[in-house]
C-alpha cells in the first residue's frame, strides 16, 4: 500500500543529486547575500564620505573658515557622519545584517545628509529662494531622527541586537513610531526664525501650525521617555548579563557615561561647548569594539584610568575654584597671587590625590593585588571552608574570572568559567606529589602583571596547607574504607572458619556421641572406637579454636610479653634447614608495659618482616631491634646482599596499614649493610 506525498524510503541517484543540486543553490545564494551584505555598507561609506568632502570644499569655497565649521556644527556634524557609518560598516562587515550595524550607518546618514545641505547653502551655488529654504528645512530636519530614534534603539538593542525581553518590545515600537513626530520640530511656528534663508515665513497654514506647535512638548516628552527607557535598559542588561556579554555592555556604558559626563551642561540647558559634541563617536567606537574585538582589550582597565583620571580632573578643578573663591575674599585686590597659591596647593595635593584615587579604584576593579597581606588574611579565614572556598576566596580578593589547583595531571578542584588564557604558580605541599595554581587572566589581559604576581606568590602558602589537608582527608578516608574493609573481611573470615570448619566439627562431634549412646548396650567395641573418634575431632576443635583466638591475638603477648614471645618465635620457628639463619631481639629489659594495639602491630610487622627475610632474602642472620621515647621504634635488619627487588605485594602492604592504623609510619628497603624495615608507631598518653 502506498501513500500519496510520501517520500520514497530509498531515494534515487537522480533524486538524491536535485536535493545536493538545491542545497548547492541555496549555500550559493546565501553567499551571494552574505556578499552583498558586505559591501553595501561599504558603499554606504564611500558616498558619505564623498558628501563630506564635497561639503567642505564648498564651505571653504564660500569664505567660511573652520572656526565658521565649528560654530555651525558643520565640523561635529561630519565627525558623527563620518564615525557612525564607518563603524557601522565594519560591524556589518563582520556581522552581516546585524541591527546595531545598521542602526549606525542609518545613524551617519542623517548627518551626512545634514552636513552636504550645509555645504549646499555656503554661497558657491546659486539657489533659488524657493530651493534654499527646501535645503535648509531639510538640513535642520534630518538629523533629528538619528539622535531621537537610532540612538535610543542602539542603547535598546545593544549588544545582540533584540531587546532586553518580550516585556521590552513595545519599548522599541514605540521608539520607532517617534518618526511620525519628528517633523513637528521643524515645521511648528518659528522653528526656522533663526535660520540664514531669503523666506522666513511659516511653513504651515495658521491652523496647521497651532496643531504642530500644541505636538512639539508631546515629540519632546516622548522623546526623553524613550531615551531615559533605553538607559535604563542598558543599565538593566549590564546588571543581569554575565561572561562575556557584561564586558560587551561595559564597553557602551563607558562611551555614554563619558559622552554624558563631559555633556551635562548641553544636555540639562541645551547650551555649552560644541567641541564636546565629539565625544558622541565614542558610542560607536566603543559598541564596536565589544561587537567584534572585545577579547582584545580590557574595558575593565579603561574603565578604571578613566574614573582616576576623571576624578582627579573634577577634584582638581573643584579644589582650585574653592581656594580662589576662599583666598578671593580675603583678599580681592590680589588675585593672581590667590591663583598662584591654588596652583601650588593643587600641585602638592595632586600626587597623593592621585594615588589615594588610583588605590580605591585599583581596590574596585583588582581586589587586594597591591596588598597581599591583606589579601592572604582574606584567603586565610576561609581555610576551614575547604579547597573550592579557599579558590573562591582568592578570586573574590584578586578580581580573578578562574582558579584551580592541578596535580596529578587533573584538577582537583575549580571555581568559575575557564578562559582561554591562564597562568600557573607552583604550590609548596609538604607531602604528596607537586602540584599548581592555575588562574584566569582577566580579559584583555595577556600576562600577569607582577602585582598580581607577587600577591600569588603569598596566597600560594596557604592554598597549600589547604591542599595539604585535602589530600590528608582523602588519605583519612581511603584507611578507614580500608580498615572497614579489613574489619568486614576478618569478620567474614571467623564466620566461615566458625561455621565450616569449628561447626561442622562439633556437628559431627554431637552425631557421634549419639551414635556412641545408642550402641553402648549392643556393640560396646563399636561404641569405644566412636569415643576415641569422638576424642580426635574435639581435640581437632580444640585446636581451631586456639587458631582462631591466636589469629584475633597472639596469646604468646599475654603469656610471656612481646620481647619475650619475639625469642620464643625466634627459637621455635625461624629456621631455615639448607642454610644457617639466626634471629636476634634486642630490647631494653624491662621493656615498659605498652598498649594492646601497640604489642600486637609490633609484633604482626615483625614476624611478617623476619618471615619475608626468612623467605625471600639471601641474609645469613636477622636482628629485630626495640627501642622507646615518645613512640615505639622497631626495626628489622639483616645481612643480605640486596640483590633481590623488594616486590610491593601483599607483606609490605600488610604491614604499613598496621601502622598506619596507629597513626605511625613504615618504611622498608634495601640499604648497603642489607635490608631494612623500620615501623614508628605513636603511644597514647606520653
Amino acid at each position: 500500500m502506498s501513500v500519496k506525498g510520501a517520500e520514497p524510503e530509498h531515494p534515487s541517484a537522480e533524486g538524491a543529486g536535485t536535493e545536493r543540486t538545491l542545497t548547492g543553490r541555496a549555500g550559493r545564494a546565501g553567499r551571494k547575500g552574505d556578499s552583498a551584505g558586505r559591501v553595501w555598507p561599504v558603499v554606504v561609506f564611500a558616498l558619505v564620505l564623498v558628501m563630506i568632502i564635497g561639503a567642505w570644499v564648498s564651505w571653504l569655497a564660500g569664505g567660511y573658515t573652520v572656526g565658521d565649521a565649528a560654530e555651525s556644527y558643520l565640523l561635529t556634524n561630519s565627525a558623527m557622519a563620518v564615525t557612525f557609518t564607518a563603524f557601522g560598516a565594519i560591524v556589518l562587515t563582520h556581522r552581516p545584517r546585524h541591527r546595531i550595524g545598521s542602526l549606525f550607518v542609518a545613524y551617519g546618514a542623517c548627518y551626512a545628509v545634514s552636513v552636504a545641505c550645509l555645504g549646499a547653502l555656503s554661497g558657491v551655488f546659486a539657489l533659488s529662494p524657493a530651493w534654499e529654504r527646501a535645503v535648509d528645512v531639510v538640513g535642520i530636519s534630518v538629523w533629528l531622527p538619528a539622535v531621537c530614534v537610532c540612538l535610543p534603539l542602539i542603547l535598546q538593542l545593544f549588544p545582540d541586537g533584540r531587546p532586553l525581553s518580550p516585556r521590552w518590545r513595545p519599548v522599541a515600537v514605540a521608539t520607532v513610531a517617534l518618526l511620525a513626530l519628528t517633523p513637528t520640530l521643524t515645521l511648528a511656528p518659528g522653528a526656522i526664525n533663526g535660520e540664514p534663508i531669503a523666506d522666513r515665513s511659516p511653513l504651515l497654514p495658521e491652523a496647521a501650525g497651532r496643531v504642530v506647535g500644541a505636538l512639539v512638548p508631546v515629540f519632546v516628552g516622548a522623546d526623553l521617555l524613550v531615551l531615559l527607557a533605553a538607559l535604563v535598559a542598558l543599565g538593566l542588561r549590564a546588571y543581569r548579563s554575565r561572561g562575556e556579554q557584561r564586558l560587551q555592555v561595559l564597553w557602551l556604558l563607558w562611551a555614554v557615561g563619558v559622552f554624558v559626563v563631559l555633556n551635562a551642561q548641553r544636555i540639562v540647558t541645551t547650551e555649552g561647548p560644541i567641541l564636546f559634541l565629539l565625544t558622541l563617536p565614542l558610542i560607536p567606537a566603543a559598541a564596536t569594539v565589544a561587537i567584534v574585538r572585545h577579547r582584545l582589550y580590557d574595558i575593565r582597565l579603561i574603565v578604571n584610568r578613566s574614573l582616576v583620571y576623571g576624578l582627579l580632573t573634577l577634584g582638581g578643578i573643584g579644589l582650585y575654584l574653592g581656594i580662589v573663591a576662599g583666598l578671593g575674599a580675603l583678599a580681592r585686590d590680589r588675585l593672581s597671587v590667590d591663583s598662584l597659591v591654588a596652583t601650588g596647593v593643587i600641585a602638592v595635593a595632586f600626587a597623593p590625590a592621585r594615588s589615594a584615587l588610583q588605590a580605591l579604584v585599583d581596590r574596585l576593579m583588582y581586589g587586594r593585588r597591591h596588598d597581599p597581606a591583606q589579601a592572604a588574611a582574606q584567603v586565610g579565614v576561609r581555610l576551614g571552608t575547604g579547597l573550592d572556598g579557599v579558590l573562591r576566596a582568592v578570586c573574590e580578593a584578586l578580581r580573578l574570572p578562574y582558579a584551580a589547583v592541578s596535580a596529578d595531571g587533573r584538577l582537583i578542584a575549580t571555581y568559575g568559567e575557564r578562559p582561554e588564557v591562564r597562568h600557573t604558580v607552583a604550590l609548596e605541599v609538604a607531602d604528596g606529589p607537586p602540584a599548581d595554581l592555575l588562574v584566569g587572566l582577566r580579559t584583555g589581559e595577556s600576562r600577569l602583571s607582577a602585582a598580581d604576581g607577587r600577591a600569588l606568590n603569598l596566597l600560594a602558602a596557604p592554598i597549600g596547607l589547604a591542599l595539604q589537608a585535602v589530600r590528608l582527608s582523602e588519605q583519612l578516608r581511603e584507611s578507614r574504607t580500608r580498615i572497614v574493609a579489613a574489619r568486614e573481611e576478618e569478620r567474614r573470615r571467623l564466620r566461615r572458619d566458625l561455621h565450616d570448619g569449628l561447626g561442622t566439627a562439633l556437628t559431627a562431634v554431637t552425631l557421634k556421641a549419639d551414635a556412641a549412646h545408642n550402641l553402648q548396650a549392643s556393640d560396646p567395641p563399636r561404641t569405644s572406637q566412636l569415643l576415641l573418634d569422638l576424642r580426635a575431632d574435639l581435640s581437632s576443635a580444640i585446636a581451631d579454636i586456639r587458631r582462631l583466638v591466636y589469629d584475633l591475638r597472639p596469646p604468646d603477648l599475654d603469656e610471656l610479653g612481646l620481647v619475650a614471645a619475639l625469642r620464643q618465635r625466634a627459637e621455635q620457628s625461624w629456621r631455615r634447614e639448607a642454610t644457617p639463619f639466626a634471629v636476634t631481639v634486642d630490647a631494653p629489659d624491662p621493656l615498659p608495659s605498652l598498649p594492646a594495639a601497640v604489642e600486637v602491630a609490633a609484633y604482626r610487622i615483625a614476624t611478617e618482616a623476619v618471615t619475608n627475610t626468612l623467605r625471600h632474602g639471601d641474609a645469613a642472620s636477622c636482628q629485630v631491634t626495640l627501642r622507646m621515647d615518645s613512640a615505639l621504634h622497631l626495626e628489622i635488619t639483616d645481612n643480605g646482599s640486596g640483590r633481590a627487588p623488594w616486590r610491593h605485594g601483599v607483606g609490605l602492604r600488610s604491614m604499613r596499614e598496621r601502622a598506619a592504623e596507629l597513626g605511625g609510619t613504615l618504611t622498608a628497603g634495601p640499604t648497603d649493610q642489607g635490608g631494612r624495615v623500620h615501623a614508628l608507631l605513636p603511644l597514647e598518653g606520653r
